[in-house]
């Protein structure tokens, strides 16, 4: 399919990662739906995908990926705004830090609705409305280098978004015979919020000032660096567009290099 005219929709697009990818596919001349969860911020993302030269269309939609309603009128509103969607990138929040002794049964299942639930429903009903257009599609997740490497204080990430993982290759599987394609791109440290309150809570914890904290967060990428948003969205872009038709089932890590997994 070409990427010019797709009808794209990127959950939690109004700031960060989820943004970037929005605002990137969109200046590949995207009709773009982005949701999220705060109405100031997600008028302001619009404005601004709308103010590229080539997107086709921008809308915005509060909504909160931990209810199982309210992601039904996501996916039910970006097809009335765009008479479907040929292009899914379910990214999501993030859970609070914790092991496995601190976290409470509210943590995991708040993090189960919110990470796990909301990428099986989204992707379950994208998968549906694809096959049916016979256009083909793509599903894309964005999930977390922790899906092959435990990080110790993201117990709640790690363990949902492996799950997620694994029901994206399941999809692949299923989906295999109907153009539609099914992939994963698992980010590491990146210049987001949540990186940033990781590196607000070093600062705190041992005392350091902000570029201490930085320095140490990257100090295990051979890049000596943390990632950047616009890196990550040009993987998506690739990942989706039509010179990567042979990618499918995929989980692909992009971490500057900091992961040990030999495969």
């Amino acid at each position: 399919m070409n990427e010019l005219g797709r009808r794209v929709l990127v959950t939690a697009g109004s700031n960060g990662l989820g943004f970037a990818i929005a605002k990137r596919l969109a200046a590949d001349g995207a009709q773009v739906v982005i949701c999220g969860r705060n109405q100031s911020a997600l008028n302001q993302a619009v404005v601004e995908l709308q103010n590229s030269t080539a997107c086709k269309g921008a809308h915005g939609i509060v909504a909160d990926l931990g209810s199982r309603s309210e992601v039904d009128m996501l996916f039910d509103r970006a097809i009335e705004l765009m008479d479907g969607v040929d292009c899914l990138v379910v990214n999501s929040g993030h859970m609070p830090y914790g092991t496995i002794e601190t976290l409470s049964d509210a943590d995991w299942d708040d993090s189960y609705e919110m990470l796990l639930m909301s990428a099986v429903r989204l992707s379950r009903a994208a998968a549906k409305q694809m096959k049916a257009s016979s256009q083909g599609g793509d599903i894309v997740f964005v999930t977390s280098a922790g899906v092959h490497e435990a990080t110790s204080h993201l117990l709640l990430s790690n363990v949902m978004r492996a799950g997620i993982a694994v029901v994206a290759k399941h999809l692949a599987d299923v989906l295999s015979n109907s153009g539609v394609r099914v992939n994963v791109v698992a980010p590491g440290y990146f210049d987001t919020g949540r990186v940033r309150n990781r590196i607000d809570a070093l600062m705190r914890e041992q005392r350091l000032d902000r570029q201490g904290a930085t320095e140490q967060i990257a100090s295990a990428n051979p890049s000596g660096r943390i990632g950047t948003a616009d890196e990550l969205s040009e993987l998506v872009a690739f990942v989706v567009g039509s010179r990567a038709r042979y990618l499918n089932g995929t989980t692909i890590v992009i971490d500057g290099g900091s992961g040990r997994l030999v495969t």
